[in-house]
């Protein structure tokens, strides 16, 4: 189990990272502002909308603002909680895992199905969307798997080793 652990960790890491990055400096964009953002990021979420053809961003219908909303208050930081986890090595990242992989499957099934069920998206939105699919598999899988070596706690005494009270 402890390859497979490393394997789901390093996508987990990978996929933590890019949402711990592009959640708060492009993706808040849709529900924040423009006047909190310099004009290289809001130039950088204009390319990108125009270069996937992301209509979601640009027409920010109610239910992706709402997923939005989601994505900042509740996955964002669990993902900056899977990198820290991820890379310190600590036992509660496969929880912490688990709820991203959740909240992420559930924000994707909505996208997934507006994406694909509206005839609108271009081949390389799906292409862009797609892979995190690949994170949502992995964290719920991560939660699930427990780490392949497991620091043994210290020398257990059963009670016959403790000294009786008089």
């Amino acid at each position: 189990m402890g390859i497979i652990s490393l394997f789901l960790d390093t996508i987990i890491l990978l996929f933590s990272l890019t949402i711990s990055l592009s959640a708060p400096l492009i993706d808040a964009q849709v529900i924040l502002p423009s006047s909190l953002y310099p004009s290289p990021l809001i130039s950088l979420h204009k390319w990108y909308a125009g270069q996937f053809g992301d209509y979601l961003m640009t027409e920010k219908p109610l239910f992706f603002v709402g997923l939005v909303w989601i994505e900042i208050l509740c996955l964002w930081p669990l993902c900056v909680m899977n990198v820290y986890g991820v890379l310190k090595g600590k036992s509660w990242v496969k929880t912490t895992a688990l709820m991203a992989g959740v909240c992420a499957g559930t924000s994707m099934a909505a996208i997934m199905s507006e994406i694909l069920g509206s005839g609108r998206a271009s081949e390389k939105l799906i292409q862009m969307y797609t892979p995190f699919l690949l994170f949502v598999i992995c964290a719920i899988s991560r939660g699930f798997i427990s780490r392949g070596k497991r620091a043994s706690s210290s020398a257990s005494h059963g009670p016959s080793a403790r000294k009786k009270r008089v």
